[in-house]
């Protein structure tokens, strides 16, 4: 989704779409499950560090930007093997003064 992306990228959805039409929903509910446990997390567990592994391309509500907006002191680490998924994180995944915001190139 979004703007970044590119032709295979659009082609694969199409195909994932294809076969099942419901996945547009299912990738929303994904991502708002994932803002949901995060603010839990850091609002009412008082996590104050996360590790988000396969991190992927950056999109609304990323985990630092929904953990920092409850605690601005927390701290988020990226972890991706795609050199693209990592070049937009640096430029879009910024650290604020409070929190700090990392990148990571791994694979488990």
């Amino acid at each position: 989704g979004g703007k970044d992306n590119f032709a295979a990228d659009r082609y694969v959805g199409e195909q994932a779409r294809d076969a099942y039409p419901a996945i547009g929903q299912a990738v929303w509910a994904q991502r708002a499950f994932l803002g949901r446990a995060v603010r839990y997390l850091a609002a009412q567990a008082g996590i104050r560090q996360f590790l988000d592994i396969g991190t992927g391309i950056p999109a609304a509500n990323n985990v630092h930007a929904v953990a920092q907006s409850v605690a601005p002191q927390c701290r988020v680490v990226y972890v991706d093997n795609d050199l693209v998924v990592l070049s937009h994180a640096r430029a879009l995944l910024k650290s604020t003064r409070e929190g700090a915001t990392a990148y990571i190139d791994a694979d488990l």
